[in-house]
């Protein structure tokens, strides 16, 4: 019987222990299931208190409570610097839903089911990010929040060196604080962001290297610059404003300016340098002779700053320099090829009695006078005489203004434009611009004159032959006169066609206080033929049309007196003055 006993017992015993397990499974899951729907106990959200909430209760706390988060700036600091952040722009929303879903539901994980039984903490909220404008809103951050290094800097003034030490950056790691802004907001204090350190390229070692080898010595006493046998020594504070040290591969490199120091050297000591004398070409006996040019003397100044460089870290402080020798622009043997000999063409025309006009034709050749124009050059009457100003001289005389005569500074320099026109007509130049008189003036060659005006009228003609010509101008015998001097190369003769056209004048009653009478002249146009002969040949023929507006007859009268009596609406008062055809 005791054996029997003892083998119901045994099958008895586990039997018994799966009933209990399956009893504590069944409580098990019957607490996960009562916790399900609830928020662990103690459970925060950005500092908001909803463990022990239903889901859709917590749902709705959350959205409360965060919900104006999304709308206020998100604060940040970064580098000892505060800075605002829109979270809106930044791309940065909430999944509260998310959230709290990540809280709550059924699981027989005892890791969750041990969250419902123990002491709750704060719990990350599920952010919605768009990472492109979150990177544009923190590299805009960046722009306010991070420090550049200071490079170390050795600058010159007043005859002293002066270093500037190197200081540290910061700035924002841009990726790191993406992620950070992700995983922090939201936040109730400021989100630390991430920081770089960055070191400038010339650190304060650099600096005093810089200093030591050349800055101080370089300053310590005068700079002796020794050009031939000629000595001449520059104070610190002329020598400076040419110093400088720039960086490169982390160090700090001494820079002369040269010109700079060039030009503090010839102040100091002129007979360093003399301006070279171009050849010029005169009329000597009638005759142009070549006057010879002269050679110039000058330091050249990337030598100069060569070899100050070199210098002004040792104790002498001493260049050594060779004198540069600068040719003239036109050398006397230039001078000699240019083939200015013989004269290749003339021209004179009559003055007026106009006096004030004579004295304007007068500066005018002198300014002119001289002129040597190269090969390929062109001539400007303008570009040579320049505005005509009462500075200069130039008077008051009579100018055509709207088909009248009207008095202006420089009146009758248009002379001188026919006088010149008909010289490089003669002489075969070519022609660049002329513009004739609107008006026929008998004094001319009609249909071969030019006429000037400050600023915008010019006479240009270019020197188109591979010799110089020399332009000789002068005012003598009641002529104005020009000879262009040269190698003849053209035979030049003109033609002038029939005039045709005609236009007549009208008369103008001008009862002005100011009036200048003036006689009525017929308006034509006609044609002017420059024929270029070689060895009695023609070679080709050019041909110049100008057309001459009539000139008005101008009769000056003087104003009726007012009359006293009343006229009736019917009559009206005659014109002060009138155009007759």
């Amino acid at each position: 019987m005791g054996a029997y006993q003892t083998r119901v017992g045994s099958r008895r015993w586990p039997w018994a222990v799966g009933a209990v397990l399956a009893l504590l499974i069944v409580g098990y899951a019957a607490a996960a299931w009562a916790v399900s729907d609830r928020v662990p106990a103690g459970v925060t959200i950005g500092g908001v208190e909803i463990g022990g909430q239903s889901r859709d209760r917590a749902v709705a706390t959350l959205q409360q409570r965060l919900g104006p988060m999304l709308a206020e700036p998100v604060a940040v600091t970064a580098g000892g610097k505060t800075a605002q952040l829109d979270p809106v722009e930044a791309g940065l929303a909430l999944d509260i839903p998310a959230t709290v879903d990540g809280l709550v539901g059924f699981t027989l994980n005892p890791v969750a089911l041990w969250r419902h039984l123990s002491p709750g903490g704060d719990a990350d909220v599920a952010v919605i990010a768009d990472d492109g404008k979150l990177r544009a809103g923190v590299a805009a951050l960046a722009e306010d929040v991070d420090r550049k290094p200071v490079e170390g800097a050795v600058t010159f003034a007043d005859g002293r060196a002066s270093a500037s030490r190197a200081a540290a950056g910061e700035q924002i790691d841009q990726g790191a604080a993406v992620e950070e802004l992700k995983a922090k907001w939201p936040s109730p204090s400021p989100i630390a962001l991430p920081v770089k350190v960055t070191q400038p390229q010339i650190d304060s070692d650099a600096v005093s290297r810089a200093m030591s080898s050349f800055a101080v010595p370089a300053t310590a006493g005068p700079l002796v610059v020794e050009v031939g046998d000629k000595r001449t020594e520059l104070p610190p504070a002329t020598v400076t404003p040419a110093l400088a040290m720039e960086p490169k591969d982390g160090e700090l490199l001494p820079v002369v300016d040269g010109e700079v120091l060039k030009a503090a050297l010839l102040k100091a000591n002129p007979e360093l340098g003399t301006e070279p004398q171009d050849a010029r070409i005169e009329l000597s006996g009638g005759r142009p002779v070549v006057v010879p040019g002269k050679n110039g003397v000058s330091i050249d100044a990337e030598a100069l700053a060569a070899q100050v460089t070199k210098a002004l870290p040792t104790p002498s402080r001493t260049a050594t320099l060779d004198v540069a020798v600068v040719e003239p622009e036109l050398t006397t043997a230039e001078a000699e090829k240019l083939g200015v000999k013989e004269k290749i063409s003339e021209f004179s025309s009559t003055l007026t009695a106009n006096a004030a006009r004579t004295e304007n034709l007068r500066i005018a050749a002198r300014t002119i006078n001289g002129t040597l124009l190269l090969p390929g050059e062109t001539f400007s009457l303008n570009g040579v005489l320049g505005e005509r100003t009462p500075d200069k001289g130039y008077n008051k005389a009579g100018t055509i203004s709207g088909g009248r005569i009207v008095d202006s500074y420089g009146g009758g320099v248009s002379q001188m434009a026919t006088t010149m026109f008909n010289g490089m007509f003669f002489a075969g130049l070519q022609d660049v611009f002329h513009k004739p008189h609107s008006l026929y003036i008998s004094r001319y060659p009609e249909g071969r004159e030019a006429t000037v005006n400050w600023p915008d009228l010019d006479l240009k003609f270019k020197n188109d032959s591979e010799y110089g010509v020399l332009i000789e101008t002068w005012v003598s015998g009641g002529q104005v006169h020009t000879r262009f001097w040269g190698t003849k190369v053209w035979d030049i003769t003109a033609s002038k066609g029939p005039r045709r056209n005609f236009r007549q004048p009208k008369t103008i009653i001008d009862t002005s206080p100011r009036c200048t009478p003036q006689s009525g002249q017929q308006g034509f146009d006609v044609n002017v033929t420059r024929t270029f002969s070689k060895g009695g040949k023609v070679v080709k023929r050019e041909t110049f049309n100008t057309s001459y507006s009539a000139q008005n007859q101008v009769i000056c009268k003087k104003p009726e007196p007012t009359a006293t009596k009343t006229t009736s609406p019917a009559t009206s008062s005659a014109p002060a003055a009138t155009a007759t055809p």
